[in-house]
């Protein structure tokens, strides 16, 4: 497989000619396509352009499916703890994030829910609200023993002509069960006069709408996750990079005291402010060197030692400090070391990491001799660990993370960058060093690793193909048995989410379809200085799964 092609705009800043105005997200949302593509929930929630995959019919099937769903079960999630069976079912939580069509969406998904009896809690004003605080408010509710659930309208980092929408049980997560809803919502989607709806004035009218404050009861609860106190010493600037997280750094500045300088510090929903992905497309994703261009220079003018950023719904993180933009696979490393290292959690506490993510944090646990809980991608595969206080982090490399409060206990259920960035701040505030000077100095203790992943277009057919093989782990033993991959021995195969091989002397590789684009994904790791090896082995493993040439 070929690196990927970089564009000639990335890291250039949004041209007003590639922007889409919401006039036309509105014509695409309302009045969309002959064909409407069926609803497909991948590893959080449904996703699609707007006018194709994601259009009012989407979201009022979707919502329909969810009623139907919540009514037959007492949630539509797959946890229903036994204090909460026979409680009758509370309201629904609805997030946001600052798209277009998210607004639109927001509206359907109400006139659905109330066409339902079923109320709706959003924030006042019906601005846009982070994933993270959603999952915060549920919890909340739920340990007060009401029968809560969520939704939140996001597509997450996609571009802005794509829209989604996911669900939260009453765990706080990301609802891992989907399948009844693509059912459901798929058999509504073609018999979309069945859905039962009312119009949003109606629905207000008749109090099945409440406007509530989820701002403050989060930036309340964050001095019981982040030593707020530590962060105060020290001025640090943060971008919501036009996302859902505009307004809370401002607010966390007006309770504690803290000196975060926000830049940038509007809603976007056009992605103006933006610069161009790998792809040349207006991604929101703060772990990419290429859209963190956006805030270059920012730093070194506000004169601060860290500017942090988050994406569109503030469940992931980024950053640059001194030594440049930061890699998410060391900044997790950096904050489990912290962790461990400050915290107190209990000895039996590990850490949890996808497939995909960096095996130096292996390294890191084993000194401290806490265990390695490896899950497929998508934050749904942590959330019981969450509850149970299993982890010291959860993270995956694609720049999220969760932690637990400082007694141990369960803070949210999903990704929560808001609380990254914080504690990325708490670290340098400590330790008087930046992000990058801590991870060189894991590097000196643990060695090298080298890693990077390549995401490269792919046509339909070969993502299918490679879905397939991961559907079918015996055939990809069967292609890989008794194969040496650059001379080395096959230690592990993990299939399913994905195809991953890890070789002897500390090299990785993982070949991954994606859920939402028309992109396969490559990753890999080598241990040492060199990462030639690994690549080497990534086009070795092309050639014997019949995935390319050699």
């Amino acid at each position: 497989m070929s690196d990927q092609a970089i564009h000639p705009f990335a890291g250039k800043k949004a041209r007003t000619e590639d922007l889409y105005t919401k006039e036309q997200i509105t014509e695409w949302y309302t009045h969309p396509g002959s064909r409407l593509e069926p609803i497909k929930n991948g590893t959080s929630g449904h996703r699609g352009h707007t006018g194709k995959e994601f259009s009012d019919n989407h979201v009022a099937a979707m919502t329909q499916a969810l009623v139907d769903i919540r009514k037959e079960n007492g949630t539509f999630g797959p946890y229903l703890p036994d204090g909460l069976k026979d409680k009758p079912l509370g309201p629904v939580i609805m997030g946001k994030d600052v798209r277009f069509g998210s607004d639109l969406a927001e509206s359907t998904a109400v006139e659905v829910f109330a066409g339902n009896e079923m109320k709706v809690l959003i924030h006042k004003g019906s601005r846009s609200t982070p994933t993270p605080v959603i999952s915060h408010a549920i919890l909340a509710r739920v340990a007060r023993g009401e029968k809560v659930e969520g939704v939140i309208i996001t597509a997450s980092h996609n571009p802005p002509e794509d829209a989604g929408y996911k669900s939260n049980g009453l765990d706080g997560g990301p609802n891992t069960n989907t399948k009844p809803i693509d059912e459901k919502g798929n058999y509504y989607l073609e018999h979309i006069g069945e859905v039962r709806r009312v119009t949003y004035q109606k629905a207000i009218q008749s109090g099945l709408v409440e406007e509530i404050d989820l701002i403050n009861p989060y930036v309340k609860d964050l001095a019981n996750v982040v030593d707020v106190e530590l962060i105060k010493k020290e001025r640090f600037a943060v971008t919501p990079l036009g996302g859902s997280a505009n307004g809370y750094y401002e607010t966390i500045n007006g309770f504690y005291g803290t000196r975060i300088e926000v830049a940038l510090p509007d809603p976007d929903p056009a992605c103006s402010n933006r610069s161009y992905d790998w792809d040349g497309r207006l991604r929101g994703d703060p772990s990419s060197d290429y859209v963190m261009m956006a805030v270059q220079g920012i730093r070194e003018k506000l004169g601060v030692p860290f500017i942090g950023a988050n994406d569109n719904d503030a469940d992931r993180f980024g950053g640059e400090d001194s030594t440049g933009i930061l890699n998410p696979n060391h900044v997790l490393c950096v904050l489990f070391d912290y962790l461990a290292t400050n915290r107190g959690f209990k000895a039996g506490m590990g850490v949890g990491r996808t497939i995909g993510t960096t095996h130096m944090i292996d390294r890191i646990a084993s000194s401290y001799g806490r265990p390695v809980y490896e899950v497929n991608v998508g934050f749904k595969h942590y959330v019981a660990g969450l509850i149970a206080g299993k982890y010291v982090l959860a993270g995956e490399e694609s720049a999220g993370l969760s932690f637990p409060r400082k007694d141990g206990s369960v803070w949210v259920t999903e990704k929560d960058g808001i609380a990254a960035i914080l504690l990325m701040m708490e670290a340098m505030a400590r330790t008087g060093k930046d992000t990058g000077t801590l991870y060189a100095d894991l590097v000196e203790k643990y060695g090298p690793y080298q890693y990077e992943r390549k995401d490269t277009p792919a046509s339909p057919e070969k993502k299918k193909q490679l879905a397939e093989l991961a559907r079918n782990p015996d055939r990809v033993k069967n292609l890989l048995n008794g194969k040496k991959i650059v001379g080395r021995e096959i230690e592990r195969l993990a299939v399913g989410d994905g195809i991953k091989v890890v070789l002897s002397g500390g090299i990785w590789v993982l070949k991954r379809a994606s859920g939402t684009e028309n992109i396969i994904k490559d990753y890999r790791e080598e241990r040492g200085d060199g990462i030639e090896n690994a690549r080497k082995a990534s086009e070795e493993i092309d050639f014997y799964l019949g995935l390319g040439t050699i």
